[in-house]
């Protein structure tokens, strides 16, 4: 017989089943490395094929919580995930099953985004990436206009009411109200996910608040790289090593 309190409480929480798990997932330089611009990247075939594996072994308790657009992650993840749960737009937009919530339209972003094209002309190597609820200005292909891209991005939002979010070589004007953080206790909230424990996977700034969301939660935060790693539980430090421990996750 236990002779301690101490001892009572490990041998009641032995007595217990752990919590399943649910993974949440960042997708550019996590599932998919960084690429050169928003389109030049892919999953590879062992990724598709481990996050199928996922999607089954964890009865759907599987989401992808990206800044990128509904519309652009539909075309790029495996069908187990892109009909599955999917909050996008930093939590802007959330599709559960195909059934999307989100904000009505707004044409401001297409507009914004004639208008940096405009700008950004004389200046060749400036990717503008035009989401939903979006706006990205990326100069991953010229770092020395990171100042011209900040102080336009950051001109804008004044002008709007925008947030700029500061992202890997990218400056990205957004809504305000919502961010990964919000998404991670969104998806959390579903009759799927409800009682599990979240596992979220993450390499940017961006991904700071979900890590704190999930840890809050009892989950864990696993950084990709250095980026994240002082918010994190665990780092890792390559896609493959990602898809590796995804694998290792689901055993």
């Amino acid at each position: 017989m236990p002779d301690s309190l101490a001892q009572t409480i490990a041998a009641d929480d032995r007595d217990q089943d752990p919590r399943p798990l649910a993974l949440l997932l960042d997708f550019d330089g996590t599932l998919v490395e960084i690429g050169d611009t928003p389109d030049a990247v892919a999953l590879s075939a062992a990724m598709a094929q481990t996050l199928a594996l996922a999607a089954h072994r964890l009865d759907g308790r599987i989401a992808v919580v990206s800044g990128r657009s509904l519309e652009q992650l539909r075309h790029l993840l495996p069908h187990a995930l892109a009909d599955g749960v999917i909050a996008a737009s930093h939590g802007q937009e959330l599709s559960v099953n195909g059934t999307v919530h989100a904000p009505r339209p707004t044409r401001l972003f297409a507009d914004l985004a004639v208008e940096a094209a405009q700008h950004f002309r004389p200046f060749a190597g400036i990717v503008i990436e035009e989401k939903s609820f979006g706006l990205g200005i990326h100069y991953r292909l010229t770092p020395q206009l990171r100042d011209r891209a900040e102080q336009w991005a950051m001109n804008r939002a004044a002008a709007h009411g925008l947030v700029v979010q500061q992202g890997d070589m990218v400056f990205e004007l957004r809504p305000g109200g919502s961010d990964k953080g919000d998404a991670v206790r969104q998806i959390m909230a579903l009759e799927r996910f409800r009682g599990s424990e979240p596992v979220f996977i993450g390499d940017d700034l961006t991904d700071i608040p979900a890590f704190e969301a999930t840890r809050a939660l009892g989950g864990q935060a696993i950084s990709v790289g250095t980026r994240t790693a002082d918010h994190s539980d665990e780092r890792l430090d390559t896609v493959e090593g990602v898809r590796r421990r995804i694998a290792e996750l689901i055993a």
